[in-house]
């Protein structure tokens, strides 16, 4: 029997190879030229995408009170309800800074059309307390406290401006102590915060006891989350309060 010529065998692989694609990419779920792409299921693997239907906008605000991080945590909230959060929650850890940047972003969130939650994720001191009774619901971690004291910056007065700077301060010192009489039971013991005369320490089971506290942190875990979470940080090194700045708090 003769065997078939080079040529031959090359004609049939041919033959064969057009015949039996079409069917070998049916099989392994190869689309055809000019057929529709079939979509591929999403990965079972990474973080979802985030959630712009409503829920609650989280801010992390780790830095000191100015007028840079006020502005910014101000815009946060604010962008936040543009995108259409029902809510913001600032998680705070601050030592303080200016009083007068802290009423800026308090009078900012007092203004949105939403409800604050502030939460004190560390002890928070001065100012930054003022930004804590910002929230029309409040809650202390484990281990946290709040640190008061009267304003400091006496020794910068001069005489020629003595008695407009000592106006603005009692402006500002009756705005704070406005915002802590709030911030406290009308029947609670208001002694534990007179910080007149003395500088005070509140912990978590005082500041429960006063009303400073309303909502417990359990809570907190069951809210719907609004977005990407968004984080305030110090641009610099942190001052300590236990040596503040010659301005503000």
């Amino acid at each position: 029997m003769p065997h078939p010529s080079l040529r031959s065998v090359l004609l049939g692989c041919a033959v064969v190879a057009a015949v039996g694609a079409p069917a070998l990419a049916k099989d392994a779920g190869v689309a055809k030229p000019g057929a529709a792409a079939v979509s591929m299921p999403h990965p079972a693997f990474g973080p979802p995408p985030p959630n712009y239907k409503g829920g609650t906008a989280i801010i992390n605000f780790v830095a000191r009170v100015d007028d840079t991080t006020m502005s910014d945590l101000a815009s946060a909230a604010q962008n936040a309800v543009i995108g259409g959060a029902e809510a913001i929650r600032i998680n705070i850890s601050s030592q303080g800074g200016s009083t007068f940047s802290s009423q800026f972003a308090v009078n900012v969130l007092k203004n949105l059309p939403v409800p604050v939650e502030t939460v004190a994720m560390s002890e928070i001191a001065s100012a930054a307390v003022a930004l804590f009774c910002a929230g029309e619901k409040r809650s202390m971690a484990d281990g946290t406290a709040l640190y008061l004291h009267q304003q400091r910056g006496y020794d910068e007065i001069q005489d020629k401006t003595a008695a407009a700077v000592l106006r603005s301060h009692r402006i500002s010192t009756g705005w704070y102590r406005d915002l802590m009489h709030d911030c406290i039971d009308a029947d609670a013991d208001r002694l534990l915060v007179d910080y007149s005369s003395r500088d005070v320490v509140i912990d978590k089971a005082q500041a429960t006891a006063l009303g400073m506290v309303t909502t417990p942190m359990a809570d907190l875990t069951m809210a719907k989350i609004w977005g990407p979470v968004r984080n305030v940080v110090a641009p610099d090194k942190p001052i300590s309060f236990m040596h503040p700045r010659r301005s503000g708090r």
